[in-house]
């Protein structure tokens, strides 16, 4: 199941490290300048922002499995389209409506296999997901390096590779089965049960499933973005500030730094800028791998604000220091991608930990399309920053927007690596200060209590 959900990330990091090696010469062919430049570069993460924000209430509505497929389909053509091309204006609306597919994509994709898995595995298995999207970004980048040698039109070809992972995927999902807590939630009780038992096995603890959903409040009826009210109505808003703008402040300097890194590396006076970036950007799978180990035992809370802190200041260095040695500028930007991508899990795992069943992909989605909006900006606005103010002004900002999201991580980043799924969910909200014989249990220990004292009452 997350091996499968991850088609989605995979494709995303692919979609937008593919532009960063076709865009120097598609805007030479095509004849665009760097506001075009940055508009293309910016308009999946802008497609994202739409496509999380309609389509994340809307898995909330009709399930997860529902759109799991058909936004495969619409990356794989869209992907195809790209190679048609004849202009700015036709690139960036192909490129807009991928973005919409991927940011439906991650709602569905990353509720569906949270609400499959168990607590222990839970955190590893969400932050792997980022780990692939960075698999896919290294891989677009070391294919756009293979194929920049096919002469005039190249990038055609690199931008239409992107058909090959998402037709992989796309039969890969094929049957998936809906969400047993998401059937749970709306009454569907005897087809959750049916999958649980096809898929879990038959000693699959299904009462306590069912218990929970039990407690849970009934979903509301009417239009999904009705959806959105209820996060705020609920007690959910903090949350959902906390989730989305600790994720812009880690992908808005990410994405604009990873999409110009080869001009930003040229600028710095680096050799070889494009085979630089590839050894880079590969870091970023050590990063999300160190992540993902490390995300049980060092805790959610202190992986976001180490991450943040590193990444700061490695942005803040290499503004101060832009004539220092190749050497020098390649290790800070490696030390950025390290510290970047092994808190980058925290997007996938904190949205779907902290809201609960009925509104996950409704939280999910708005987090998700407030960080596209983030990095759509950080995407359109560096090349011009770059232009009018140079290098070191541009990450001097990067580095200020990292510097917000460690400050509100160490404000309002909760502890959830020992909780359950309904127990997190419970915990984000205000009225979970509530005196411990209110409280709701949160370890094992405490579960094992409470059924001792029910016994023996």
């Amino acid at each position: 199941m997350a091996f499968v959900a991850a088609g989605g990330p995979f494709c995303d990091g692919y979609l937008l490290g593919i532009i960063a090696v076709a865009l120097p010469s598609a805007s030479t062919d095509l004849g665009f300048g760097s506001l075009g430049s940055g508009l293309i570069g910016a308009s999946a993460l802008i497609g994202m922002f739409f496509g999380g924000l309609v389509f994340g209430p809307l898995t909330d509505r009709l399930g997860r499995s529902r759109m799991y497929t058909l936004n495969l389909v619409v990356f794989l053509v869209c992907s195809l389209l790209q190679f048609f091309a004849v202009d700015a204006a036709s690139l960036f609306a192909i490129r807009f409506v991928m973005g919409l597919a991927l940011g439906a994509d991650y709602p569905i994709a990353t509720a569906l296999a949270t609400e499959f898995l168990p607590r222990r595995l839970r955190g590893p298995a969400l932050a792997s997901l980022v780990l692939v999207l960075w698999v896919g970004y290294t891989l677009s980048y070391a294919a756009g390096y293979l194929m920049s040698g096919l002469g005039d039109g190249a990038w055609r070809w690199m931008l239409a590779s992107a058909a090959v992972p998402s037709f992989l995927f796309l039969l890969l999902r094929v049957g998936t089965p809906e969400s047993p807590r998401w059937l749970l939630s709306v009454g569907r009780t005897a087809e959750a049960r049916e999958i649980v038992v096809k898929h879990l096995g038959p000693q699959a603890d299904f009462a306590a499933l069912e218990a929970e959903a039990r407690e849970s409040p009934p979903p509301k009826k009417g239009l999904a973005l009705g959806s959105v009210l209820e996060l705020f109505r609920r007690g959910y808003g903090p949350m959902l500030a906390f989730c989305s703008i600790f994720w812009v402040c880690q992908v808005a300097p990410s994405f604009a730094v990873k999409t110009f890194q080869p001009q930003l590396l040229t600028s710095l006076h680096v050799e070889h800028a494009l085979g630089a970036s590839v050894l880079v950007q590969s870091f970023a799978i050590v990063g999300t791998a160190l992540g993902l180990i490390v995300i049980n035992s060092l805790g959610r809370r202190t992986l976001l604000f180490s991450s943040m802190a590193l990444s700061m200041a490695a942005l803040l260095i290499l503004g101060i220091s832009p004539w220092a040695a190749g050497s020098v500028v390649i290790t800070l930007f490696i030390t950025f991608t390290v510290a970047e991508a092994a808190g980058s899990g925290l997007q996938f795992v904190y949205p779907n930990e902290l809201f609960p069943t009925d509104l996950r992909g409704t939280g999910m989605g708005i987090a998700t399309a407030l960080s596209r909006l983030g990095s759509a900006a950080g995407t359109f606005l560096l090349p011009i920053s770059t232009d009018k103010w140079g290098t070191s002004a541009a990450l001097y900002i990067a580095a200020g927007i990292a510097g917000v999201g460690l400050l509100v991580s160490w404000r309002m980043a909760p502890e959830t690596r020992h909780l359950g799924l309904a127990d997190s969910s419970t915990a984000a909200r205000p009225d979970s200060a509530r005196p411990d014989s209110a409280r709701p249990p949160t370890t094992n220990k405490e579960r094992r209590a409470k059924r001792r004292a029910k016994a023996q009452s």
